[in-house]
């Protein structure tokens, strides 16, 4: 009888240790499945394409001849975007191309990086008018090489830059060099004026 309990006891201990096992199993078997979608987040592809709308698009068509809206190729180089997660670079279809109301009149202007048929670069902001957009040259960035630099919108508000603080009544227009250097140009009195806002 002895025997008995004794050889019962040890057909329990393994029948546990074997539900063990496959409770350890399932919980090994969870853990490659979130790695694995951790590592799908990561792979999901951004649809990075630029937009215009029918306005701008045929603005730049109609008055811009000989000009093109930078290409995706010249702005960023294939090396410093895999330099950076995914999740952490910049977009073309959010950097090229801004819109906001930069001389106050309520109307939707934008800004963008232009190259012509030399690859030379410039940077200029439209203001909507009654007949399509006026434009002003806001910077030449040469040619060659990549650009380097996306825009961005600031809000009216104070912008500190150096020794100096401008207070913005409408829209500005950030411009930055990567990792490097900023600049703020804003409309005032009838032209754009500038302020370096960080380096």
């Amino acid at each position: 009888m002895k025997n008995l309990i004794i050889v019962f006891t040890v057909l329990c201990f393994f029948t546990s240790c074997k539900k063990d096992d496959k409770k350890s199993t399932k919980t090994n078997n969870n853990t490659p499945t979130n790695v694995e979608n951790i590592a799908d987040v990561e792979e999901i592809e951004i649809d990075d394409s630029l937009v215009l709308s029918d306005e701008i698009s045929d603005f730049l068509q109609n008055k811009m001849p000989g000009y093109e809206i930078l290409p995706k190729e010249k702005w960023l180089s294939e090396e410093y975007l895999e330099s950076m997660s995914k999740s952490m670079r910049p977009l073309y279809k959010d950097d090229i191309l801004v819109e906001g109301d930069f001389n106050g009149d309520g109307e939707d202007d934008f800004a963008t990086f232009l190259m012509d048929k030399k690859g030379k670069i410039r940077l200029y902001a439209f203001h909507k008018t009654s007949s399509g957009y006026k434009k002003y040259e806001l910077q030449k960035e040469g040619s060659g090489g990549f650009l380097g630099a996306g825009l961005d919108v600031e809000e009216p508000g104070f912008v500190y830059g150096g020794n100096k603080e401008v207070g913005l009544e409408y829209n500005g227009i950030n411009y930055n060099i990567y990792e490097k250097t900023g600049t703020t140009f804003y409309y005032d009195s009838g032209r754009y004026r500038k302020v370096l806002t960080n380096d």
